[in-house]
């Protein structure tokens, strides 16, 4: 049976996704919002996924936590013509590599340092997993590699904890230059992407993508 009332962290608050699951848990659990923007309020902190050091000292300041969402993570879109052998660091895929991918794959191996027994950790692909899009190849690479991860992951976390990841499509509200990259996609609504989340976190199941 579920808490009367979770602590949860979501990171990612202020993006698409992540306002789409705000308004969903904020009326019924104390949601601390973290994001890349300045913190204007008493919950809310500022969180670098790209930043390994500093994700583990914010969340070891912020103390056991009942969940952790991810809805956060960069990644360039770029024609494959452009890309060229590099280093991950001067590659056109180091960014989604560094932030989105590993960014979140660390968000949830510090969250295991705060997590109460049972507690949940729920993080964010991508539809490019699955259907390649023209100059998406890095995204493809980062939200596959995730949700192989996720699938992995979840077999030898102790304490009863659950991994999950959300693969949403377009969502509703996603900036029109956005949506130009997917030609052809339905735009998914607010609530479709917030059950998903919900599902994550109260259903019990765990290694799982729910795609949407």
């Amino acid at each position: 049976m579920k808490p009367v009332r979770l602590r949860i962290l979501l990171v990612g608050a202020t993006g698409v996704v992540g306002r789409c699951v705000f308004r969903s848990l904020q009326t019924s659990h104390d949601v601390i919002s973290a994001s890349l923007d300045p913190v204007q309020g008493d919950h809310e902190v500022q969180l670098d996924l790209s930043d390994a050091d500093a994700l583990v000292r914010s969340l070891n300041n912020l103390g056991p936590l009942d969940a952790v969402i991810s809805a956060a993570g960069r990644a360039r879109f770029g024609a494959l013509a452009d890309a060229r052998p590099a280093s991950l660091a001067a590659s056109v895929y180091g960014l989604g590599l560094q932030d989105k991918l590993m960014g979140q794959v660390n968000l949830a191996l510090a969250a295991r340092e705060v997590l109460r027994p049972g507690g949940s950790i729920t993080l964010t692909s991508g539809t490019t997993s699955t259907e390649p899009v023209l100059g998406g190849a890095g995204l493809s690479m980062v939200n596959g590699a995730l949700e192989s991860w996720v699938r992995a992951a979840a077999t030898e976390l102790p304490q009863g904890w659950r991994l999950n990841v959300v693969s949403p499509s377009l969502v509703e509200g996603t900036p029109a230059a956005a949506c130009a990259a997917f030609p052809g996609f339905e735009l998914v609504s607010a609530q479709r992407v917030a059950l998903a989340y919900e599902r994550c976190l109260f259903s019990g199941i765990t290694g799982q993508v729910l795609r949407i």
